[in-house]
């Protein structure tokens, strides 16, 4: 674990983050003297990033070589900022974009928070209240000294059911066969979550495990995150040469295939979905995507319907959409999802790219997606 989990100084971490940014197709914001807007992360490159802007944004902004902008963005829930410099306008396949010298350091600009690691697979945390109300959350970010943690239930409010400084005993499932029993209290809200701090009733050998525990999984994640870079990084030689399986979640007709990096949201669509769709799951690398589902026999093998994750290593989910759709001409209908930041924008982009519509799935709200996918099967039922 790095001394400051606040402060980012490595330049392969920085990357692995902004390789993040641009695989997801996320926006950062900049900001310069009285100019402030938020711009897409498109590419980066060995000395530069280049950030998506208009030829009359960069006229607008009438930046000098070497000028310094600030920068901030979220990644996993937090919140970073930095300061680039202009190193003049730049094009990226056919779009007219700025150049930015690369981030020497990331400032967590959300400091308050007693959390630093956002695991990818939310545990589960079973609560008590001052009323001694037996409720149901998931944590949402974990700290040394405390985590967050959100409602199970996404149309609940965290707020409705604790207050400032009450204190809670709380049961973590951290792992199927890991618990521990904690006592903590709230320390801060935020939009839609809690801080809860560990209290001196903590036993010392439970707070032991825990932050072991902690520990460990960071080191895990960071390691598939240098893996996922690297795999981004490599000759296409070499990417080809790790060709990904389709994985059946759960046999059933009309089946869904999930494409995504992130085998823990693949599995956690087969449980929400898999009473009434078949569920399988692609970790997509690169070529063609109708390869993969034709060895089964026909032409798109058993899918009927396709959802293109945000969470894609080597090629952005538009990109992916507009190849499916355009250039291999598939009949399926094609939904991209993620989350719900931005949702009107992200609609307008994945039905330009070729997509039926876009699907939040971060909060995963499971009556929405349901909701959204018996209407698309209607519609092409139809």
């Amino acid at each position: 674990m790095p001394s400051d989990p606040r402060t980012i100084d490595d330049d392969l971490s920085i990357r692995i983050i902004l390789q993040r940014l641009c695989l997801a197709g996320m926006k950062v914001s900049m900001a310069a003297r009285d100019r402030r807007s938020a711009f897409h992360l498109l590419a980066q490159e060995a000395e530069r990033i280049l950030v998506s802007m208009p030829a009359q944004a960069l006229a607008d902004w009438a930046m000098a070589d070497g000028d310094k902008v600030s920068m901030s963005f979220e990644d996993r829930g937090f919140t970073y900022e930095s300061v680039v410099a202009f190193k003049g306008p730049a094009e990226w396949e056919g779009i007219a974009c700025g150049g930015f010298s690369v981030p020497r350091l990331l400032l967590r600009a959300d400091d308050f928070r007693l959390t630093h690691f956002a695991p990818e697979t939310a545990p589960k945390v079973t609560f008590t209240n001052g009323r001694n109300t037996v409720l149901d959350g998931q944590i949402k970010g974990m700290g040394r000294d405390g985590f967050e943690m959100v409602m199970q239930d996404p149309g609940r409010r965290i707020q409705e059911v604790l207050s400032m400084g009450e204190e809670s005993f709380l049961d973590l499932a951290l792992e199927d066969d890991l618990r521990i029993t904690t006592h903590a209290k709230v320390a801060y809200f935020g939009a839609n979550f809690v801080g809860m701090r560990f209290t001196e009733r903590v036993d010392g050998a439970v707070l032991d495990t825990y932050r072991s525990w902690l520990d460990g999984q960071e080191r895990l994640q960071a390691k598939r995150d240098r893996e996922r870079y690297l795999m981004g990084s490599r000759p296409a030689a070499q990417r080809e040469s790790a060709v990904p399986q389709l994985r059946v979640w759960v046999e059933r007709d009309p089946a869904i295939l999930i494409v995504t990096e992130r085998e823990e949201f693949a599995k956690r669509m087969a449980e929400a979905l898999g009473r009434k769709y078949g569920v399988l799951s692609l970790d997509y690398i690169k070529g063609g995507l109708k390869p993969f589902l034709s060895r089964e026999g026909a032409d798109w093998g058993r899918a009927r319907l396709i959802v293109i994750h945000n969470q894609m290593r080597l090629v952005s989910p538009l990109e992916l959409s507009r190849q499916v759709v355009e250039q291999e001409k598939c009949p399926l209908p094609v939904l991209l999802a993620g989350n719900e930041e931005d949702l009107e924008l992200k609609r307008n982009r994945a039905l330009a790219a070729g997509a039926v519509d876009y699907m939040p799935v971060e909060p995963f709200r499971i009556l929405s997606v349901l909701r959204k996918l018996d209407e698309t099967f209607k519609l092409f039922e139809g």
